[in-house]
């Protein structure tokens, strides 16, 4: 099912060639993590990882899968090319497949998260308020990646967290929507151990990375509303498909065939990293 929805979604890929995008910030260090998840919660063998990245700046900074990050500079590549079927053929052979595809942008001195996902053809933006995650410092430490790290604990959208920070990198972030310890987060993982992200490499960039956003290119939606949408998708992608202008057509019987699948498939990921 996801293969042949890429197949159908191909054409619409084609407005990524063109977006006006305002420079925001200057990136000044990257953080790669591993994350690992478990994505049934009733199959432990049901496991996931994909590679991270986090890009920090002194105002910003921005969390996804290294490989949506990828793709999408191979896209910001090939915009001023000719918009041709073997030029966009060429852009699709490099982009590295991701079951991620959201952004997590973090404000400094702000409790204010904003995260980016594209559902179909329609990219969406909702914010979210994360005052503080009452942060329980431990005396414990241990090694990671190198560093020495410290223990700490928090609950965050229904899971309780173990996490484990570096004062050697001053920097008050971390992966996901994680933040707000003296240091980077290292390593963090919920007590049932479905969830861990943990750090793989850190460096300071030497040619900062310019962090660009243009909030004309998203739909602004509610949380709330957002998850509804996530929803709908999983209960019908074809109603979305249509709702966005999007028609296909069918062999008899072949609808409700991939229809059935996309629901098995769903069905399997019923253990969200945010559980309200």
């Amino acid at each position: 099912m996801q293969t042949f929805l890429l197949i159908i979604f191909s054409p619409i890929f084609s407005s990524a060639f063109a977006q006006n995008k305002e420079i925001e910030d200057q990136f000044k260090y990257k953080a790669t993590y591993n994350l690992t998840w478990q994505i049934d919660s009733t199959d432990a063998k049901s496991i996931q990882n994909e590679a991270m990245v986090l890009f920090i700046g002194d105002k910003i900074s921005r969390f996804s899968s290294e490989g949506q990050y990828i793709a999408d500079s191979i896209k910001e590549a090939y915009k001023d090319r000719e918009r041709t079927q073997q030029s966009f053929n060429e852009m699709r052979s490099k982009m590295p497949m991701s079951a991620l595809n959201f952004y997590i942008f973090k404000r400094q001195n702000s409790a204010e998260v904003s995260v980016t996902e594209k559902i179909v053809k329609d990219n969406y933006r909702y914010k979210q308020e994360i005052a503080d995650l009452n942060w329980e410092i431990l005396p414990e430490t241990k090694d990671v990646a190198g560093f020495g790290a410290q223990k700490a604990k928090t609950s965050f959208s229904g899971r309780n967290y173990t996490a484990w920070f570096t004062t050697a990198i001053p920097v008050s972030e971390g992966p996901y929507k994680f933040r707000g310890l003296p240091g980077l987060i290292l390593e963090i993982s919920d007590n049932k151990g479905y969830y861990t992200f943990k750090l793989t490499g850190f460096k300071e960039l030497n040619d900062e990375i310019s962090m660009e956003f243009n909030p004309e290119n998203y739909l602004e939606v509610s949380r709330e509303r957002f998850l509804q949408i996530k929803e709908e998708y999983a209960e019908n992608p074809f109603v979305i498909m249509e709702s966005s202008g999007i028609t296909m057509g069918f062999q008899p019987g072949q609808k409700e065939k991939l229809l059935k699948e996309h629901r098995e498939e769903f069905k399997k990921k019923n253990n969200p990293i945010e559980l309200k």
